[in-house]
């Protein structure tokens, strides 16, 4: 069945006749549910866990993980003798729920993610193989914010003691939208004010998330996209200073501005804002974790002809969730096998691919 709205999606914008992919993989780095144990007495206590592939398998990816998805791509190569590369849209810090839970929640504290992984098993070697896959180019980190929750939000709702969030805070975990059908507020959209002067301090966790980001990797990022929801337009200048060259933007993108209301603006591949940094957008979807589909390599081979019919590169939207097993090894079998069929038909179906990383595309289209 033809998608023509996919179709029209692909028209605007920057075009090329090479056959470029690139996968962009969000939230590495950060925490989710904590542990299957978590998951079992959250869902006891009535948090809809359940509800959703993100708080059913996510959770802080382990030395197996990545160690699992590096052997995966490292098996192939393009026509240029490169393999297929993640850039991984990475978080590079997490609550502090000791230190938050001692101040009775008047204050947030938050613990860079290497902190994170010293007190998670066979976590030991992340940051380690984080850097070994820059090295190998086959897992080369880009900027997704410095945590992956809106602190602001988050922490208001501990003080006004929200039965779900202080559930969750209690088992270390962030996420789960009901419990016992109320809803929950939501609060993992890092960059989403719910007043005005919230956007001064979303300032601050990026400058402060950049920073530690250089540290882990010894670059600055280049390429950022918001966590779950669009940050506000003011934000841009920030990031600028900051080195970031690429935004991810929605083809049709309503930027908050804390008050209820929203700027909107229309984006395509490779427009240049007013600081001259570029837009790149998604145009392919591969989540094997999401039930939405039944062969999602079927839907992404077919989203990725349609991006080549319109002569445009194929970035492929693929989050961390698929690809780890913390919470349920056999969500990571099964993530790692449908990638490794995905990878295997888009060589055999365009055998002149190229595998680049989101900033290499950035770069491709400032030159062009």
């Amino acid at each position: 069945m033809i998608d023509f709205r996919k179709h029209l999606s692909n028209i605007p914008g920057w075009r090329t006749k090479r056959k470029l992919v690139v996968f962009e993989s969000d939230d590495w780095g950060s925490i989710r549910t904590r542990s299957k144990e978590d998951y079992n007495e959250m869902l006891k206590k009535g948090i809809n866990v359940d509800g959703s592939n993100f708080t059913k398998f996510d959770c802080l990816e382990s030395n197996q993980d990545l160690e699992r998805l590096f052997d995966l791509l490292g098996k192939y190569r393009d026509k240029n003798g490169n393999n297929p590369v993640f850039t991984p849209m990475c978080v590079v810090a997490n609550p502090n729920f000791e230190k938050i839970s001692d101040s009775g929640f008047s204050d947030y504290f938050y613990e860079p993610f290497s902190e994170t992984c010293k007190r998670y098993p066979n976590r030991s070697k992340v940051v380690e193989l984080w850097n070994k896959g820059v090295a190998e180019k086959l897992f080369v980190p880009e900027f997704h914010g410095r945590e992956h929750l809106n602190y602001l939000r988050w922490i208001r709702a501990l003080q006004q003691a929200n039965e779900g969030v202080r559930i969750s805070f209690s088992h270390q975990s962030i996420g789960g939208s009901r419990i016992r059908g109320a809803k929950i507020p939501e609060y993992l959209a890092a960059f989403d004010p719910e007043f005005k002067e919230d956007i001064e301090k979303f300032k601050e966790v990026l400058i402060t998330g950049a920073g530690i980001f250089s540290e882990v990797l010894g670059y600055q990022p280049r390429h950022f996209v918001a966590s779950n929801k669009p940050e506000p337009k003011e934000l841009e200048s920030t990031l600028k200073e900051l080195g970031i060259t690429n935004l991810i933007r929605y083809k049709y993108q309503l930027y908050p501005n804390g008050d209820g209301t929203a700027t909107k603006e229309f984006n395509w591949l490779g427009k240049k804002n007013k600081l001259g940094q570029i837009v790149l957008t998604r145009n392919c979807g591969f989540e094997p974790s999401d039930p939405e589909f039944s062969d999602w390599v079927s839907v992404c081979l077919r989203e990725i002809a349609t991006a080549f019919l319109w002569s445009k590169p194929a970035v492929i939207s693929t989050h961390r969730v698929n690809y780890v097993g913390g919470i349920d090894q056999s969500n990571a079998d099964s993530g790692l096998n449908e990638l490794e069929s995905l990878i295997k038909q888009i060589l055999k179906n365009w055998p002149d691919v190229e595998f680049i990383t989101s900033s290499e595309l950035g770069s491709i289209i400032s030159t062009n």
